[in-house]
C-alpha cells in the first residue's frame, strides 16, 4: 500500500484558489489610532479570514500590547487567559479580519487526542492515506492559528503540539514532513493561567507541565472599563437606546461581575449578554404587558440562573434604574 496525503477536497480546492498575497495595514486601519506604523497582512478576499465584530472598540493598552506583539520578528504564541466572555477570542478574531489573515479556530476537550487535531493515517481506496489536520493545513499555508480554550484540552495535546508552537519542521510517524510557513500567527485563550489557578471555579480546566507553559507569551485580559463597553454599546445601537440607559446597563454590568467574583452570582455577565439584553430591550420597549427593563435583562441573563439570585440582581437593576423591579414567583420579598 501506498503512504501519502489526502487528495484535496472540494472545500479545499476552493480555498486554495484563493492565494494569498501579502501586503501591509497601518495601525490606523487596524486599530483606528492615528499611526502609519505598518503590520503584515494580507489582501483581502480568502473565505477563513473571520468577520470583524461590529461596533468593536480596542482599549489603547490592549492595542499597544497587540501592535507590540504582531511587529515582532517571529512572534512568541499568544496565552491570553481572562474570565468567561470578557472578548479574549473577539480581540484576536478582529486583529486578524482586519489584517485578512486566515484563521483556523481549533478546539478541544478532555477526551480529545493528539490525532484528532493533527490529522490521522486512514484507509482510502485500498491505500494507507494520511489525512492532515487543519491545524496542520493552517500551520503549513501561515494562516493565524487560535487554540479556543486551551486549559479545556487534554495536556498530552498540547505536549504534541510542542515543535508547532516552536515553527519547527514536523515529522510524523508515517514519514509526512510538514514545513511551516515563514510567519504563523498562534494564541491561545484560556479561563485560567493553565498552572491551576482559578480550577475552584472553572472545575473542567486542565493543569500543564512548564515545557508547554514556558512556550507562549503570557497575557491577562478582564472585561473592557466602563468607558470602552458604553462605546461598544453606542455603537451598536446607534441612537435606539439613550446614552443614560446605556451607562446604567454597564454599572449593572460591573456589580453583577462583583456579586460574581464574591460567589453570589453564578457567572459573571459577558459582553455579548449586554449586547442581548440591549436588542432586547429595543424590542420590548412599548410593551406594557411586562417591564420591558426586567423581561428584556431574563431574556438576556436572568433566566439562567436561580429565581432567588435573579431577584438579587433585579434589586441592583433597581439601585441604577430606579425602577420597581417585579415580583418573582415564588420568591419572597
Amino acid at each position: 500500500m501506498n503512504t501519502r496525503y489526502q487528495e484535496t477536497d472540494h472545500k479545499e480546492q476552493q480555498q486554495q484558489q484563493h492565494i494569498l498575497t501579502p501586503t501591509t495595514y497601518t495601525v490606523q486601519e487596524v486599530f483606528g489610532f492615528n499611526s502609519t506604523l505598518p503590520l503584515s497582512g494580507f489582501v483581502a478576499g480568502h473565505p477563513l479570514v473571520p468577520k470583524a465584530t461590529p461596533g468593536y472598540v480596542w482599549s489603547a493598552m490592549m492595542a499597544k500590547d497587540f501592535i507590540e506583539w504582531l511587529t515582532e520578528p517571529n512572534p512568541d504564541p499568544l496565552w491570553i487567559s481572562g474570565p468567561t466572555g470578557c472578548g479574549k477570542t473577539d480581540a484576536l478574531k478582529n486583529v486578524f479580519a482586519a489584517l485578512h489573515i486566515p484563521t483556523v479556530i481549533v478546539s478541544a476537550k478532555s477526551s480529545t487526542e493528539p490525532d484528532d487535531i493533527l490529522g490521522r493515517v486512514q484507509l482510502r481506496n485500498g491505500n494507507t492515506v494520511f489525512v492532515p489536520g487543519d491545524l496542520l493545513k493552517a500551520y503549513e499555508k501561515g494562516y493565524a492559528i487560535i487554540f479556543d480554550e486551551i486549559d479545556g484540552y487534554n495536556p498530552e495535546v498540547i505536549m504534541a503540539c510542542h515543535r508547532l508552537l516552536e515553527r519547527a519542521v514536523i515529522t510524523l510517524d508515517d514519514g509526512t514532513i510538514i514545513t511551516p510557513a515563514s510567519r504563523i500567527y498562534m494564541a491561545a485563550t484560556a479561563n485560567t493561567r493553565g498552572d491551576g489557578q482559578g480550577g475552584d471555579v472553572y472545575t473542567a480546566t486542565n493543569i500543564f507541565n512548564m515545557a508547554s507553559l514556558s512556550r507562549f507569551e503570557r497575557w491577562e485580559m478582564t472585561y473592557p472599563s466602563a468607558f470602552v463597553e458604553e462605546q461598544i454599546l453606542e455603537n451598536n445601537f446607534n441612537g435606539k437606546l439613550q446614552s443614560s440607559i446605556l451607562k446604567n446597563m454597564v454599572k449593572t454590568a460591573a456589580d453583577i461581575r462583583r456579586a460574581y467574583q464574591d460567589g453570589n452570582c453564578p457567572s459573571p455577565i459577558s459582553i455579548r449578554d449586554l449586547l442581548r439584553w440591549g436588542r432586547k430591550l429595543v424590542q420590548a420597549w412599548h410593551r406594557t404587558d411586562v417591564a420591558p427593563l426586567y423581561h428584556s435583562f431574563d431574556k438576556a441573563f436572568g433566566n439562567g440562573v436561580d429565581p432567588h439570585v435573579r431577584a438579587m440582581l433585579h434589586t441592583l437593576i433597581q439601585t441604577h434604574f430606579g425602577v420597581a423591579a417585579p415580583q418573582i414567583v415564588g420568591v419572597v420579598p
